[in-house]
C-alpha cells in the first residue's frame, strides 16, 4: 500500500497549502456533508469569510459526530483502510467481471473510473440513465471529468474515447450494498455477456 505524502509536509508548502476532508466518505457516512479545511491563518480566514456567504452551518449532532469520528484510535483507522482496500478489490473484480475495462486500481479514492465495455454503443450519459432505470445502480458520467474538445486536430471519435467513455462508481457503501448493486448488473447481461440496455 503506498503512503500518502501532503504536499504541506514538503519545503515551503506548509504556508501555501489548504487541505481538506470531509466526514462523508472517509467514514461512510455519505450524504453527512461535514468537512474541514487546514490551512495557515490568513488563508482560514479568507476561506470562513466565503464559507458564511455561501453556506449554512453543518448540523451540531453531526459536527460532534465528526470530532467523536477523528479521536478514534489508531487501530480504527487501519481497520477503515483494510475496508476500503477490500472493498475497491472487490469493486474492480465486479466491473471487469461485467464487461467494464479497470485501468488502475485507485490508491487514495473512493472512485473506481471504468471504461465502458468495448461493444457498448451508449455513451457514458446514456449508460448511466439506462443502468439506473433498468438495474436501479447509480453511477456517474465520466464527461464531466475530462476537458471538452477544443482542438481542431482532435477527432469526434478519438474524443468519444475519453470524454464519453468512462463511468465513475463509489465504492464506500457497505458490502450489502455493493453486493446488491453487482448482482443487478449481472442480471442485465445477456448470453454473450453484454448489457441488455436496449
Amino acid at each position: 500500500m503506498e503512503e500518502h505524502l501532503s504536499i504541506a509536509s514538503f519545503p515551503g508548502m506548509q504556508g501555501r497549502t489548504i487541505i481538506t476532508s470531509s466526514l462523508s466518505k472517509t467514514f461512510t457516512v455519505t450524504g453527512w456533508r461535514v468537512g474541514w479545511a487546514i490551512a495557515s491563518a490568513s488563508i482560514a480566514s479568507a476561506i470562513r469569510n466565503i464559507h458564511v456567504k455561501l453556506t449554512d452551518s453543518a448540523p451540531a449532532p453531526f459536527q460532534e459526530a465528526a470530532l467523536t469520528a477523528l479521536d478514534s484510535p489508531p487501530d480504527y483507522f487501519e481497520s477503515l483502510r483494510r475496508d476500503y482496500m477490500e472493498k475497491r478489490d472487490y469493486m474492480v473484480r465486479v466491473l471487469i467481471d461485467v464487461g467494464f475495462r479497470v485501468g488502475f486500481k485507485p490508491q487514495g479514492s473512493f472512485f473506481i473510473l471504468a471504461e465502458l465495455p468495448e461493444n457498448c454503443p451508449f455513451s457514458d450519459i446514456e449508460f448511466v440513465e439506462e443502468l439506473i432505470k433498468k438495474a436501479r445502480v447509480a453511477a456517474v458520467p465520466g464527461c464531466g471529468f475530462f476537458p471538452a474538445l477544443t482542438s481542431p486536430k482532435e477527432s469526434p471519435e478519438m474524443h468519444r474515447n475519453y470524454q464519453n467513455r468512462y463511468i465513475r462508481f463509489a465504492f464506500c457503501k457497505s458490502i450489502a450494498t455493493l453486493n446488491a448493486a453487482a448482482q443487478r448488473m449481472r442480471k442485465i447481461l445477456d448470453s454473450r455477456g453484454c448489457f441488455k440496455l436496449n
